[in-house]
């Protein structure tokens, strides 16, 4: 797994976020939340990318299997056209 361009995606994913325009309904807090975990996520990310090998972090795995539960939650909470979804191949950890 590429970590950068993973890093590159989700960070590109992070500033469509922040301009999408949002459904206002009652999931409009819900999808606010959801944004910042994904954000503070993005950024434990990028810290542990900076390791000397990430690969044998403790952390990378819980992690990459916690952002692919915020991306899900963003896709089933968005009502944009941001496919989501689409980053969750590249969270697949492979041996």
């Amino acid at each position: 797994m590429d970590i950068e361009a993973l890093i590159e995606n989700l960070e590109a994913l992070d500033d469509s976020l922040k301009t999408t325009t949002i459904r206002e309904s009652e999931n409009l807090d819900d999808f606010r939340d959801c944004v910042k975990r994904f954000q503070a996520a993005l950024a434990d990310l990028v810290v542990m990318s900076k390791s000397s090998d990430i690969y044998k972090h403790e952390n990378l795995k819980p992690l990459l299997e916690r952002l692919q539960f915020i991306l899900s939650e963003l896709e089933n909470l968005g009502a944009h056209e941001i496919k989501v979804l689409d980053f969750l191949d590249d969270l697949a950890p492979r041996k």
